[in-house]
């Protein structure tokens, strides 16, 4: 089963309803800080958090939006709606338990409520398939089958066998309605209650949320820990770690409290060590020098500590887990965290990481993007929060989600699927992952593309690919694609790089800035970039104007576009021979639009899309002129 929607109604800063769209795999959210990522991922784990815990249950005093409290101080208002999507596994249970097509629809909703109660919606039984199973099941007569089958409801089929008991099969019938009764709870609809509740609910995935805050302690005082519950030692953070520590081990903390030879608990210990020393390692190319160690201390006051230590067979010296950086000790907790949900086979999970890797130098964060690609997101739907470019993979802008603050007291904290061009600051790290900033790619690559926007990006490395796949000439490897935000900063792009020494060509728009038309001529006449190093959609298309929406072939652009806005336009309201966007900003009435949302709404779909020959030999013609300029 997979979580396909969330709508936040009320909650924190969330002032008004948004929803949001989560992938199947991993949904990245990017916004500044107080922007509303903690409160949109809080408000999720609330909705169905994997254990019991009040830090993760909705408090209307303390989580509704405080300028409408008094409003809803004698109502019970909704808090977060989450949309599912049953997998084939999930229909053939029911399947097998009643018939083939009982489940017409594999979508429902769930609606937690402030009072954490909540309330399901959507699920859509087949009645008829109901009653033919009965029939079937119970090996009905004809007489029953013509009643069964005359019923439009299942409180008219229950009078139906109530009222004709003495034929053959309606007592076992009525046993199984009775049953369905017991079972339906509060839904209106008593057999989709039954089966929501028997066959779907179970189903649903637990929330797991995990915290930048969240880390192991270095040394446990095992008396205080035995207690269960913060002390003036360990945080409710620490002794939840620590918890997730003893149970990966299958430890118990008075065992080792009352036990004279440690020896045992030790190997015990060391064994979940070294499994979790080499998962870190895996991945944590920082230092691989490290080892993590487990030492018993029995101080003379009596008391039993746990010692976690790190080894460095390089330096050969072990120092406290604290000693290490936060980024390590983070790390560290995580993979302890993450190593007990993981063996836990009984139970579906969410995983939901809040500013996962905040004190991860870059490249450690990198590492950890890599994890979360290849070791999360096989098993598990993951959705985290970050404002690090070095957290966002560019070829993949489909899975971001923006969330920024309008500072309006009537709208509040606003999420979107699409990049938004209003904020800057929520901007920022996207814009750093796709090369707007100079620390991200200009001392990256020796070859750089220079396009103007993010649509070219997605469109280049999209074809690229489509093209490797076939056998054909993509974009050369080592050649870094940089975005540069509009045509009038490719100017002061070309002069960095080549204060840098860096290889440069240009692959841009046909120019309608007159002003950014002058400045990369005199940087021609001034011998600062070759003309040759500048190349235009046009001279690909062999016309006098064009964009790079002009290499696609004119009806699978026009697909893009209407599937991502919604619209219809047809084919015959365009003349061929001329530039497509001119033409659909004049549909449009002529108001821009943003020509990110069709690149978005391709990335989104490409493995259902299907290109011409056309379009794919135009894109392979633009990439065999790209990498013959960098010779």
């Amino acid at each position: 089963m997979l979580l396909k929607k969330v709508t936040i109604h009320k909650y924190k800063s969330f002032l008004t309803e948004q929803s949001y769209e989560v992938e199947p795999q991993i949904t990245r959210i990017v916004g500044k800080n107080e922007s509303g990522k903690t409160a949109l991922l809080e408000a999720l784990a609330k909705s169905n958090y994997f254990e019991d815990n009040t830090e993760f249950q909705f408090n209307k005093d303390l989580d509704y939006p405080r300028s409408e409290l008094i409003k809803v101080r004698n109502e019970n208002p909704p808090a977060l709606t989450c949309e599912y999507e049953l997998s084939d596994e999930d229909i053939s249970r029911v399947e097998n338990a009643f018939a083939k097509g009982i489940i017409p629809r594999k979508t429902f909703c769930v609606t937690s409520f402030y009072d954490n109660t909540s309330e399901a919606s959507g699920v859509e039984i087949n009645f008829t398939v109901f009653k033919d199973w009965l029939i079937s099941f119970f090996g009905v007569g004809d007489q029953g089958k013509k009643l069964i089958r005359t019923a439009d409801s299942l409180s008219t089929l229950e009078s139906v066998v109530s009222e004709n008991a003495e034929l053959p099969a309606m007592e076992q019938i009525q046993a199984q309605l009775d049953k369905i009764k017991t079972g339906a709870g509060d839904f209106e609809n008593r057999l989709e209650g039954y089966i929501y509740n028997t066959y779907l609910s179970p189903e649903i995935p637990k929330l797991w949320y995990f915290s930048d805050y969240f880390s192991l302690p270095c040394r446990i005082n095992l008396d205080d820990f035995s207690a269960g519950q913060p002390t003036n030692n360990l945080s409710r953070e620490e002794v939840k770690i620590a918890n997730a520590l003893f149970e990966l081990s299958g430890l118990r903390v008075s065992d080792i409290q009352n036990e004279s030879n440690f020896e045992a608990f030790k190997a015990q210990l060391e064994a979940t060590s070294n499994s979790i020393t080499d998962d870190m390692f895996e991945y944590w190319t920082t230092n691989q020098n490290l080892e993590i160690r487990f030492e018993i201390e029995h101080a003379p006051n009596g008391v039993r500590y746990l010692n976690i230590r790190i080894y460095n067979s390089k330096h050969r010296v072990t120092l406290p887990l604290k000693n290490r950086s936060k980024g390590f000790l983070w790390f560290f907790s995580f993979l302890v965290w993450f190593s007990k949900i993981q063996g836990d086979k009984k139970s579906k999970y969410i995983l939901l990481l809040d500013e996962p890797g905040l004190s991860l130098h870059a490249s450690a964060q990198n590492d950890l993007l890599r994890f979360i690609d290849e070791k999360l997101a096989p098993e598990y739907q993951v959705i985290y929060t970050t404002h690090s470019p070095f957290m966002i993979d560019s070829l993949k802008l489909n899975e971001v989600r923006t969330v920024y603050d309008t500072q309006n007291p009537k709208i509040g904290s606003v999420v979107s699927d699409a990049v938004e061009e209003k904020d800057s600051d929520t901007l920022f790290p996207l814009q750093a992952a796709l090369g707007y900033t100079i620390a991200q790619n200009l001392y990256v690559s020796p070859k750089n593309l220079l396009v103007e926007g993010i649509s070219d990006l997605v469109y280049l490395n999209h074809f690229s690919t489509i093209l490797k796949d076939m056998g054909k000439e993509g974009l050369s490897e080592d050649i870094t694609i940089v975005p540069v935000g509009g045509a009038d900063k490719i100017a002061t792009f070309i002069s960095l790089m080549r204060g840098n020494e860096l290889s440069t060509v240009c692959l841009l728009d046909t120019f309608t800035d007159q002003a950014a038309q002058a400045r990369l001529k005199r940087m021609v006449e001034q011998k600062i970039i070759a003309d040759k190093k500048i190349l235009y959609y046009h001279s690909i298309m062999g016309q006098s104007y064009a964009d790079i929406e002009d290499l696609f072939n004119k009806e699978e652009y026009l697909l893009l576009f209407n599937g991502a806005f919604g619209k219809s336009v047809q084919i015959s309201e365009l003349d061929t021979n001329k530039p497509v966007m001119s033409q659909l900003k004049r549909l449009n009435g002529n108001k821009a639009f943003n020509h990110y949302s069709p690149a978005n709404y391709m990335a989104k779909n490409i493995g259902s899309l299907v290109f011409s020959d056309e379009t794919i030999g135009r894109f392979e013609k633009l990439f065999a002129m790209v990498n013959s300029k960098f010779d």
